[in-house]
């Protein structure tokens, strides 16, 4: 039989270590919350918002732009053209529409700011202007590398009007997916 002979040997917990557990566990779950709400605040956006509904968009008016010239073929040299001036302007238009709806939707409640650092943040500019300017820049630079790669790794040229239009809206939800994230991690990790 087992018996033990002095009880007092047995660690206790005192109500003040109870109190700074609970209040590190509710920190805890606080941050784990607030994260969680970005991460659920990012994924609509970005996915949804900024990525799906831009790609929509973009390959619509590209449609009702191009419908006149049903027999029109885009080489390789319009794709990467095309694709990179629509990524600049979605990019540059995105974060001037973008960035104060994220303010407000940070005000709002509807995601929190968060108290740690980012790596991509403290690359971005502060000036909305300037921002955006970058914003284009580096959605137009992935387009070109991107887009260079699937046309001439896959031979893809030329492209006809419809499955130009196709490729234009998935690269557009792609980019504009990323800048979304982009405005919405500046807004969250401003400091």
């Amino acid at each position: 039989t087992h018996h033990i002979t002095n009880l007092n040997s047995f660690p206790t917990r005192r109500s003040s270590d109870r109190g700074k557990i609970k209040k590190r566990n509710l920190k805890e779950k606080i941050m784990s919350n607030t994260q969680n709400n970005l991460k659920s605040y990012l994924l609509s956006k970005c996915i949804v918002g900024y990525g799906i509904i831009n790609g929509l968009i973009n390959a619509t008016i590209f449609y009702f732009m191009e419908k006149g010239h049903p027999d029109a073929l885009f080489y390789a040299g319009d794709i990467i053209k095309d694709l990179t001036f629509t990524t600049f302007l979605l990019g540059f238009l995105l974060a001037l529409i973008v960035m104060p709806l994220t303010v407000k939707d940070l005000e709002k409640g509807k995601f929190s700011s968060q108290d740690s650092v980012h790596k991509l943040e403290k690359y971005l500019p502060n000036h909305l202007f300037v921002f955006s300017i970058v914003l284009g820049l580096v959605t137009a630079i992935l387009t070109i590398i991107l887009s260079s790669i699937i046309v001439f790794l896959f031979n893809i040229a030329p492209l006809t009007v419809m499955q130009m239009m196709f490729f234009k809206g998935i690269t557009c939800a792609v980019c504009g997916g990323i800048a979304g994230y982009l405005c919405i991690i500046k807004v969250a990790y401003r400091k």
